[in-house]
């Protein structure tokens, strides 16, 4: 009896080593297409926001979403293990400045200001202005005369004032929107198509129509689309070129407009169209 319990516990311990030995060798197999500068050697540190349908971090340092989905198979390619920190997107580009992270993902409008300060990736895909109504409006001439309401900070923003007046009331995010939507404190609703279509999935935004707004002139987002991109450190130039890299790679083989797909969106907006920057 003790025979065969020596025996049986010798044949475990040379599976425990074989199959040690075995990771280790896959883990050495491992060869990154870019040879990247990382904070952590081994990790790629990411900074993000909860913005689903696009970014959704864990508690266990994984992202996914959209921006996650790239990210991860991205990581996967350049043999990096992904570490996501949870912070406010005023902080964000902070910590691309002082070195604390590698990376920001939270669907960063590409802009001149932005590229003065960080690094900015090629377009990764369109955040279309999405109109929220019970009638199912699609123009911009459809507002006119309504109450309307919208996010701070987006590119629309001063057009839409410029063009329907006093008419424009602002919100600090999308939850006080849409509380006010449902009250009928105003009768549309202008915030990201994406996340709308998301959050009416999740049960959100009841007898409301979504649609993408039509090209008008006077509101520019509806002509040019923001285009979307990670940020990095500037000067990174290592983590950057692999970033558009493979940023082509997946715009020319299909993988962005299955990213889109899978996540319910439209596929239009996974062709951002040739790179520009919001001035």
């Amino acid at each position: 009896m003790k025979r065969t319990t020596l025996l049986m516990s010798s044949s475990i311990l040379v599976f425990v080593v074989s199959m040690g030995l075995s990771l280790t060798a896959s883990a050495e197999e491992c060869k990154p297409k870019h040879q990247i500068k990382t904070i952590v050697p081994g990790t790629l540190t990411i900074v993000s926001q909860t913005f689903p349908p696009y970014d959704i971090p864990s508690a266990d340092g994984s992202l996914s979403g959209v921006e996650g989905d790239i990210l991860k198979s991205f990581a996967e390619l350049e043999c990096l293990k992904i570490n996501t920190m949870v912070v406010d997107a005023s902080a964000a580009i902070q910590y691309l400045v002082t070195n604390r992270t590698d990376l920001a993902a939270a669907s960063w409008f590409r802009t001149a200001e932005r590229a003065k300060v960080v690094g900015i990736s090629d377009p990764l895909y369109l955040d279309q202005l999405g109109i929220y109504s019970k009638e199912g409006y699609s123009k911009i001439s459809e507002l006119e005369g309504k109450r309307v309401g919208t996010i701070q900070g987006y590119n629309w923003v001063s057009d839409l004032q410029r063009t329907l007046g006093g008419n424009v009331k602002m919100y600090p995010n999308p939850v006080a929107l849409a509380q006010d939507l449902a009250a009928g404190r105003v009768d549309i609703g202008v915030d990201s198509y994406g996340t709308g279509v998301y959050a009416q999935r999740k049960g959100g935004y009841a007898n409301l129509k979504i649609r993408v707004g039509e090209p008008d002139e006077r509101v520019r987002a509806t002509v040019n689309s923001a285009q979307i991109g990670f940020l990095y450190q500037k000067g990174n130039d290592s983590l950057g070129t692999a970033l558009n890299d493979y940023i082509a790679w997946i715009h020319k083989n299909g993988s962005m407009v299955s990213i889109f797909k899978e996540h319910g969106l439209d596929a239009k907006a996974a062709d951002p169209g040739p790179s520009r920057l919001i001035q």
